[in-house]
């Protein structure tokens, strides 16, 4: 039996691609079991959308019989590719699929007591069936997202975005099985917009001790003070595989309404992969 859970978010599409290979690879380092889940929208939305009337109803009707056909399509493309990933991955034991039809918060609901959540860059940047989903676990569950993008998994090279907070603290709790002593990890940190208390609890040496404890030696990297600072952090994180980093702020009307940072960190293209948790 396997200590741990990895839910990988599938639509049945090509983009099903990248966050299946993620997770078998993710599933050794956190001795995880892999779980599969589709998420399409609930057909019966659909009433809200029309007025009274016969006519209304035979276009809800037809709308939502097409809706569900495309539904089953793409659920038998995920769960195809899911069964593919799993066999080439030896993972056989543990591994389940599952397919809901609920609203992106009960949904989420799948993501209690799950070590990760890996998806799509798309959906982690706020785009396609998955975002709401994506949100609603990152924000609502507390269920860390891993995005995979640039870089190797497991990783060689970590960044860590540290400025003392509990969501900095709970992402990098949540990537320590990542960590290593073959891992290179760098520490970046910044003084901009600190009062005193802030700059006390925004030491890289915190971060850097509870490494130590884990056998890794990290280094900090002033990130500079020029530009905005997600973007300033990327360009700090450099050629690493993998960028951890906190989320701040708040989803709402089913969009990531992030601060600048974060938003910047989820929507970067060709960048590192991102493990962020809230």
């Amino acid at each position: 039996m396997y200590r741990e859970r990895i839910l990988v978010a599938l639509q049945g599409s090509d983009a099903d691609a990248r966050p299946l290979e993620a997770a078998k690879a993710l599933a050794p380092l956190f001795d995880a079991d892999v779980r599969g889940l589709f998420v399409e929208p609930d057909p019966a939305a659909y009433m809200l959308w029309t007025g009274p009337g016969a006519a209304g109803a035979s276009v809800v009707s037809s709308a939502v019989d097409a809706v569900r056909e495309e539904a089953d399509k793409a659920h038998e493309a995920a769960k195809s590719r899911f069964d593919e990933a799993i066999k080439a991955g030896d993972l056989a034991d543990g591994a389940s699929f599952k397919r809901i039809c609920d609203s992106p918060s009960d949904a989420a609901e799948q993501a209690r007591l799950v070590r990760l959540l890996v998806t799509c860059p798309e959906a982690a940047a706020g785009k396609g069936p998955l975002a709401d989903f994506t949100a609603s676990c990152l924000v609502d569950e507390g269920c860390p997202v891993f995005v995979p993008r640039v870089g190797a998994i497991a990783p060689k090279s970590i960044a860590v975005a540290w400025d003392g907070s509990k969501e900095a603290a709970r992402a990098a709790f949540a990537a320590q099985s990542l960590f290593g002593p073959s891992v290179a990890v760098k520490i970046l940190h910044s003084p901009r917009n600190l009062d005193y208390h802030d700059r006390a609890a925004a030491a890289p040496n915190r971060l850097a001790n509870w490494l130590k404890a884990r056998d890794v030696e990290a280094v900090p990297v002033e990130v500079s003070g020029n530009g905005r600072v997600g973007e300033a952090l990327l360009e700090a994180a450099g050629n690493v595989d993998l960028i951890v980093a906190g989320a701040y702020g708040h989803s709402r009307i089913a969009q990531f309404m992030f601060g600048g940072v974060t938003r910047t960190l989820l929507t970067a293209q060709d960048a590192p992969s991102l493990l962020i948790a809230h």
